[in-house]
């Protein structure tokens, strides 16, 4: 009886020493494993890019937005402003995305912007818009539905959403008189959707936040 006690004994111990090993094995494995953004790699090259990219286009629209100001067209400062709000949420979207894979961005240093009139500003931020819509923001949609991380997708897609949106909006700011252009806004804190501020809908058509929570720019 006694040696089968004994054996029973050790036994158990040689389970528990076996299930402590195991345990061990499986933390060293884990630590030697990649982190986890060398996974997402591409999807956090493209994002930082995009982050990048709206956070020199914020400030550069706000500087737009005050020249205009300067010279008394209240419609093109507005619609500067409006933008300007919109890529700062997306911009702060993108981060938020990247540090989700584990990665780390760094903001660029800005250069000083360079002024010339306000119709060629409206253009220059058409074209800036066009390239983001139709070049960057596509593949990195496609990334991220191809790594399955719908919240990345998603996120990207509310950006392409408003850009494309911005894109009318610009171009019709281009082709309407002064004196007929729209000077009020609403845009959505959580995705940057952008829409007059005669388009009282209840909630963001794109992610649902209440109205109450838009930023308002009239001029």
């Amino acid at each position: 009886m006694n040696n089968f006690k004994r054996l029973f004994l050790i036994s158990i111990l040689l389970c528990l020493a076996a299930l402590a090993m195991a345990h061990f094995a499986g933390k060293r494995l884990q630590q030697r494993q990649p982190p986890q953004q060398i996974l997402w790699h591409e999807s956090l090259t493209q994002l930082k890019e995009i982050c990048r990219h709206k956070y020199r286009q914020s400030l550069r629209l706000i500087a737009y937005a005050h020249h205009a100001e300067r010279d008394s067209l209240h419609a093109a400062a507005a619609l500067f402003h409006a933008i300007s709000h919109a890529e700062a949420v997306q911009c702060d979207n993108c981060r938020q995305a990247i540090e989700s894979l584990g990665g780390v961005i760094s903001l660029p240093t800005t250069t000083p912007t360079e002024f010339s009139n306000a119709e060629s500003h409206l253009d220059n931020t058409l074209r800036s818009k066009i390239h983001v819509h139709t070049a960057l923001l596509p593949h990195a949609i496609e990334q991220a539905l191809k790594d399955n991380n719908r919240y990345i997708a998603r996120m990207l897609t509310w950006c392409d959403t408003s850009d494309a949106k911005q894109i009318m909006l610009l171009q019709q700011q281009l082709l309407t008189p002064e004196e007929r252009r729209h000077t009020r806004y609403r845009i959505c804190p959580t995705c940057g959707d952008i829409s007059w501020h005669e388009v009282a809908a209840r909630h963001c058509p794109h992610c649902m936040t209440d109205s109450v929570k838009f930023f308002i720019v009239e001029r």
